[in-house]
Formats: structure tokens, C-alpha cells, sequence
């Protein structure tokens, strides 16, 4: 009966559930020491990289953004001149093809036609009577 007092008084389990929760135990505080040293680590800032820079040759550079621009237009200048800005042009369906003229008594015959014609017979960007001339002349090919 002295032996079942002294379990009953006693907080500790006994020995061999003892070993397995100091074990558990162990073991979690070891998965959470790991946790949070990743966790420090990510929020370690790295350090930026010391760069030193040479001489610059501006004229090198303005040269060479200068061949690069002319590459870019000589590849994109077909396309430009081909653009259809206006899909709708020379179909039944397009909106902008409206003509409105009026004559007064015996003067001549004023209309819209020649202003809408560029646009509504392909609405390439080459029909437009100002802006079309100036690209076909800045654009090569």
C-alpha cells in the first residue's frame, strides 16, 4: 500500500513513458530550433555585390544605341508601311466610308470624298496624304 501512496502522490509518470516524453520532447525542440534558424536566415538581407566601373566611352555607346535603333527599324519598317490601321476599309461594313458634297449655283462641287478616299480604300498607313509620305520617306526599305 506504501508503494500505491507513493505512485499516487507522485507527479512523474512512470520510467518507461518517462524516456518516450523526454524523447518527444527532445525532438521537438530540436525540429523548432531548426525552424527558426531557416526563419533568420530568410530574413538575412544578402549583401550586394561591389562593382566598380571602368571609363566610359560615350561616343562607343551613343554609336552603338544608334546601330541598335537602325537594326530595330530596318525589321519593323515592312510592317509599319504594310500596318492596316482601319480593318474595315474597302468592305461594305466600314463606317468612315460616307461621302457628303454640296454645289452651290454654278460653282464647282465640294466633297468629302478626297479627304475620306485614303482612308476607306485600304486605311494603310502609307495612303494618309501627310503622315503616309513622311514615314515613307523616314522609314527604309
Amino acid at each position: 500500500m506504501a508503494s500505491q501512496a507513493r505512485h499516487a502522490r507522485s507527479p512523474l509518470p512512470p520510467p518507461p513513458r518517462r524516456r518516450a516524453l523526454t524523447r518527444i520532447g527532445t525532438t521537438l525542440s530540436a525540429g523548432a530550433a531548426l525552424v527558426a534558424a531557416g526563419a533568420a536566415d530568410a530574413q538575412a538581407e544578402p549583401q550586394a555585390p561591389r562593382v566598380q566601373l571602368a571609363r566610359q566611352d560615350v561616343r562607343a555607346a551613343l554609336q552603338g544605341t544608334d546601330i541598335a535603333l537602325q537594326k530595330a527599324v530596318e525589321g519593323l519598317s515592312p510592317v509599319v508601311k504594310q500596318f492596316k490601321y482601319h480593318p474595315l476599309a474597302g468592305t461594305a461594313v466600314d463606317p468612315l466610308n460616307n461621302v457628303a458634297s454640296t454645289q452651290i449655283l454654278d460653282f464647282k462641287p465640294v466633297s468629302t470624298a478626297p479627304v475620306t478616299a485614303p482612308i476607306t480604300t485600304r486605311g494603310q498607313i502609307g495612303d494618309l496624304p501627310v503622315a503616309g509620305q513622311v514615314l515613307q520617306g523616314l522609314l527604309p526599305g
